[in-house]
């Protein structure tokens, strides 16, 4: 009788371990994605455009009005959105808090290019971003959003080549 109810005991402590276990876990599952949700501040831009309107039905989806909420914009004058300008369901500044997966750099793209194909696809490129663009791209110094992607191998496809970024991150999208 006296093992029987040890066993009892033994059963009841091992699935209350469980219990808090599973509710654990479930907190840092939850915990995780709150996180997941929070855009990354270190790659927000310098004097990146704040709003300050709390009235706005889009301000807690928007990166502008979470970066104003961030207290990060280190500057002593900072540009806002005129909260009398904006348009509630469709402001026209309204950037959507989404994670996508940005590209840095295409110079080995470049190695796979014949040379009388380089000068063409080159300035193909330069003259959509411009030269300074263009080569803080090219170089890995600014983000090329999939946007910027597509473009960038459409016009590598009109050469007859498949562009290679140099690397591939998952970041908040605020441009």
């Amino acid at each position: 009788m006296a093992a029987r109810f040890l066993d009892v005991r033994k059963r009841r402590k091992d699935s209350l371990i469980s219990n808090i276990f599973s509710i654990f876990v479930g907190k840092i599952i939850r915990i995780t994605e709150m996180i997941d949700k929070e855009p990354q501040y270190k790659t927000m831009p310098e004097h990146y455009l704040s709003c300050f309107n709390d009235d706005c039905p889009l301000a807690d989806g928007c990166l502008h009005r979470l970066a104003a909420r961030s207290g990060r914009q280190k500057d002593d004058v900072v540009s806002a959105v005129n909260p009398v300008r904006c348009c509630g369901e469709s402001c026209r500044y309204y950037k959507p808090n989404k994670v996508v997966t940005m590209a840095y750099g295409m110079k080995d793209s470049f190695h796979e290019v014949k040379a009388d194909n380089i000068s063409p696809l080159r300035n193909t490129l330069i003259n959509h971003f411009g030269r300074g663009s263009y080569y803080s791209r090219r170089n890995g110094l600014r983000p090329i959003t999939p946007d910027e992607q597509q473009y960038i191998s459409s016009v590598f496809r009109q050469f007859g080549y498949e562009v290679k970024f140099d690397r591939m991150v998952e970041e908040t999208e605020w441009l």
